[in-house]
């Protein structure tokens, strides 16, 4: 059995993922729609490398969720749980792992990068992060980083994911 998404969970990751994946095509550009510089490209970094702050995409470990989405599987087919029990444990088994992700991101950042985490929105695995532009490039050797965004995404983030779920007070 295949776990089947509802309409709205898949809308939900669609809309975070676009808004990830434009927020990077417009980070390219360098400033905003009417053509002024926004301060988040590389002509903003002075050369003594003062600390920035930009928006780091992460990702759960993909064979804990296959690992995790199979026990699940066999429980239902066990007859162990209905199958809208067997949704509802995934959904939750994918937001912890999500959750983990970010944990162990934050973890690493302050302990071997000199990173601060702001603030995150473990929906859409997107931290605010601070730091020495070394330290924030030596981010994209993190096995569960996806990115590295412009400051100005976090905040388009939470609120695209604020509008998808209704209520949601991170």
């Amino acid at each position: 059995m295949e776990f089947e998404s509802t309409r709205r969970r898949f809308m939900e990751l669609t809309g975070a993922s676009a808004t990830v994946s434009l927020a990077g095509c417009n980070a390219l550009q360098g400033g905003d729609s009417d053509g002024t510089n926004t301060g988040t490209g590389s002509q903003s970094q002075s050369a003594d490398g003062e600390p920035a702050t930009v928006t780091v995409a992460v990702k759960p470990d993909q064979a804990q969720v296959r690992e995790r989405q199979q026990e699940i599987q066999s429980e239902f087919q066990a007859g162990n749980l209905t199958q809208s029990e067997a949704q509802a444990e995934y959904r939750t088994a994918q937001e912890n792992l999500a959750e983990d992700a970010i944990n162990s991101f934050e973890e690493r950042a302050t302990s071997e990068l000199g990173l601060t985490v702001d603030d995150s929105v473990s929906q859409a695995g997107a931290l605010l992060v601070t730091g020495p532009p070394a330290g924030l490039i030596d981010t994209l050797s993190v096995d569960s980083v996806t990115g590295l965004f412009p400051q100005s995404t976090f905040e388009q983030i939470r609120s695209q994911v604020r509008t998808e779920t209704p209520g949601a007070t991170e």
